[in-house]
């Protein structure tokens, strides 16, 4: 089956991470409030909504999930990340955009969606320009919606403002476990996880997956692979 819509995950997936900007984030906010995670801790939750991924860490050590503990240690994450990305140079994933004008060439929508905030998000299309260049057709934030991943409400709402009915014409692109989950939780006909983020291979394969895709040129023939 033919997909109509391709999902695609921002960072790690769509957008270079190589400065770990995520995690660091993560690592700031937790220290700004006297709290303290390594990396591996901080790795297990990229990909989920933040104030999800901030109460996850918080479980991990037996700490208060107070609301307003959560709510602020989400804002400072909030001022962390935005800053970063009004500043850095931002680049990119390789041979990202040319994938878009591909995938849009063969008459398929393509979206974006995210753990990040509705900002967050805004900050890096509008510096990268995919939507300003018409190279994507849509975005989605994790707090849009009532549930971020691995639950499928991005992509259900996704489905909904093109009008797809049938799941299986979806597929879903990301670097995380929490983006194969929510693929598969969503139905997609295809899920497909990338070696390129944030996970390696012996991290992503025992997570839902169709395939998991080496670098751009592997992904591209993958999502061409039932003729997309």
């Amino acid at each position: 089956m033919k997909a109509k819509l391709i999902v695609f995950d921002i960072a790690g997936t769509t957008l270079q991470d190589k400065e770990d900007a995520v995690a660091t984030a993560f690592s700031k906010a937790m220290e700004a409030n006297g709290f303290e995670f390594n990396s591996s801790d901080i790795k297990s939750v990229m990909g989920y909504k933040k104030r999800e991924a901030i109460k996850m860490l918080l479980n991990k050590k037996k700490l208060s999930t107070d609301e307003n503990l959560i709510g602020r240690l989400h804002d400072t994450f909030i001022t962390e990340i935005n800053d970063h990305y009004r500043t850095a140079d931002i680049r990119e994933i390789d041979g990202i955009s040319d994938l878009f004008k591909k995938l849009k060439n063969h008459g398929l929508i393509v979206a974006l969606n995210t753990g990040f905030s509705r900002s967050t998000t805004d900050i890096i299309i509008n510096r990268l320009k995919w939507l300003d260049d018409g190279l994507i057709d849509e975005s989605i934030a994790s707090d849009e919606v009532a549930y971020g991943r691995p639950e499928p409400d991005m992509i259900r709402e996704l489905s909904s403002r093109f009008e797809i009915s049938d799941p299986r014409l979806i597929f879903k692109i990301g670097d995380t476990p929490s983006d194969l989950l929510e693929g598969k939780n969503a139905g997609c006909g295809k899920t497909i996880g990338v070696l390129y983020g944030t996970h390696n291979r012996p991290e992503l394969e025992g997570y839902p997956h169709d395939y998991l895709a080496e670098d751009i040129e592997d992904l591209t023939n993958e999502i061409f692979s039932n003729g997309s």
